[in-house]
């Protein structure tokens, strides 16, 4: 399957690239989580392909061939970005999908355009509030108001993954993600900051469009019990837990993650 690389500018002049294959009266938009590139959705992006829905994949800014800019550091600049991307391609009647911090970009959206162009969204692994407190128990392990301050300080990245990633997408990013640019974590600080800073249960209470939350059932960052908890609070939510799965469900388990996938989007 190939993958063509496409740009587009957004709201502050940033170019950003996409990846658009498939054709259907419905169309996927696919963000993925930090540090991740566009095309580690390829197995998904097969997957809707193959059954007559358009993908459309988001390199968000500073990641995989976007523009890498010290702009829009924040979650909310993120979700102006998909709005320039649904107003750039023509967009409506979208299934928005994000995959940890992707789906708080999605979020991001929804809160400040609301959800009139959306048919429902998907939320791969990550809890809309990740600071624990305030009635909230399901957010990062041991991040509090009190830990906030030092708690991303010199902390190495935690692996993901609680199992081998699909041979399919090792092979794949081996041989198309050659030549990309090494992803900048010191410079992308103030974004991971403001994402565990933000809350998005209010912008789940008001969806009226169903939305789907898929948790793994082994996360590293936090408990599986935060599926079930923002599902909740959506009017038309409803979870998924993922057994012996880590954080990355769509790379661990890609064929049960597109499943659920496929099923959401034909019960829309």
């Amino acid at each position: 399957m190939k993958m063509e690389k496409k740009t587009f500018r957004t709201y502050d002049g940033a170019e950003l690239a996409y990846f658009d294959s498939g054709a259907g009266d419905l169309t996927a938009v696919l963000l993925a989580g930090y540090g991740a590139p566009a095309i580690s959705w390829c197995q998904s992006v097969k997957a809707l392909n193959r059954a007559g829905i358009r993908a459309v994949a988001l390199d968000r800014r500073c990641h995989g061939l976007s523009e890498v800019t010290r702009k829009g550091m924040d979650m909310l600049s993120h979700g102006r970005d998909v709005h320039a991307l649904f107003e750039a391609l023509g967009l409506d009647g979208v299934v928005l999908v994000g995959h940890s911090q992707g789906a708080s970009a999605a979020w991001a959206y929804v809160s400040q355009f609301g959800d009139g162009r959306l048919r429902g969204v998907v939320s791969a692994d990550q809890t809309p509030k990740i600071i624990n407190g305030d009635g909230w128990d399901f957010g990062q392990y041991g991040l509090t108001r009190e830990t906030r301050p030092a708690f991303f300080d010199n902390r190495p990245p935690a692996a993901p993954e609680r199992r081998p990633l699909d041979k399919g997408l090792e092979l794949y990013l081996a041989l198309h993600a050659r030549g990309y640019p090494k992803f900048d974590r010191e410079l992308t600080k103030p974004l991971l900051l403001d994402h565990a800073d933000a809350d998005w249960r209010a912008a789940i209470a008001g969806l009226s469009v169903p939305a789907l939350f898929i948790a793994g059932g082994e996360s590293p960052f936090w408990p599986p019990e935060h599926a079930a908890a923002a599902a909740a609070l959506a009017p038309k939510g409803e979870s998924l837990v993922m057994p012996g799965c880590g954080h990355a469900v769509n790379w661990e388990r890609p064929r049960e993650f597109n499943r659920a996938l496929l099923g959401f989007i034909r019960r829309l």
